[in-house]
């Protein structure tokens, strides 16, 4: 339990007290509460649930996700990886752009749909390895900016300047390495046996950014509709992030 170790050390050098507000003794211990939170963006399941499941009310499941929340990312504030070591080493990397989905609410119908996609969503841009080592999550940019946008607008271009890179037809004016198009060459406009071959090298390599996205996603809360509070999921989308490269890290130790 490498991560309720460190969040114990994070509580015992701020000497929390044993008590909740007004005085009332706090129902459950740390795993449980931890317990709560990882079910909570594992699963994507509601809050009155959670509550229901550990007899507490809904309130006191919504304070314990805030607390730890922050807890946890002050925890695992070191755990992300540094791009500019991996463009140090001069490695090969692959970027692509990935969504969550949001609920249609008045300040997102315009700026977060998605013409693409065909729903409300936020765009991140995730980059990782040939080998399928995700190293950069992107801040999370409305889902109407398409990928090559993004791309720019959350600096991830800037980070990839002097690096070799892998990408789709999306990001088609960056200096990455992306497939053939059909249209570009001359006479008939359909691709060549050489340019067919580079596309599916291409698509090949390209399959372990879509790995990356994919362990992502494996936390319900990012891969199904999100239904917290909207200005909080940026947040959500950085523990997750945090989560997600502390099992990397660990390579397979369980939180």
């Amino acid at each position: 339990m490498e991560l309720q170790n460190r969040i114990q050390e994070i509580l015992d050098g701020r000497h929390t007290p044993s008590k909740g507000p007004g005085g009332r003794p706090i129902i459950l211990g740390l795993h449980q509460q931890l317990r709560i939170v990882l079910h909570l963006l594992r699963h994507n399941v509601r809050q009155a649930f959670i509550a229901d499941q550990y007899g507490i009310s809904q309130p006191t499941v919504s304070r314990i996700s805030r607390k730890l929340m922050t807890l946890i990312s002050i925890a695992l504030a070191l755990e992300a990886p540094d791009i500019k070591d991996a463009v140090a080493r001069g490695e090969s990397l692959i970027v692509d752009g990935t969504d969550v989905q949001v609920r249609k609410h008045r300040p997102a119908i315009k700026t977060h749909y998605s013409g693409k996609k065909k729903r409300h969503c936020l765009n991140i841009q995730v980059v990782t390895t040939l080998a399928g080592r995700t190293v950069y999550i992107g801040e999370p940019v409305h889902g109407r900016m398409h990928d090559r946008a993004a791309f720019t607008q959350t600096g991830v271009e800037q980070l990839l300047a002097d690096s070799p890179y892998l990408a789709d037809l999306g990001y088609q004016g960056t200096s990455g390495m992306i497939p053939y198009k059909k249209g570009n060459r001359p006479g008939t406009g359909e691709l060549i046996e050489h340019d067919q071959k580079f596309n599916k090298g291409l698509s090949r390599h390209r399959a372990a950014v879509e790995r990356g996205n994919a362990h992502l996603k494996n936390w319900k809360i990012l891969s199904e509709i999100y239904r917290g509070v909207f200005h909080e999921l940026p947040v959500v989308i950085r523990i997750v992030s945090l989560l997600e490269f502390f099992r990397d890290n660990a390579s397979g130790t369980r939180y």
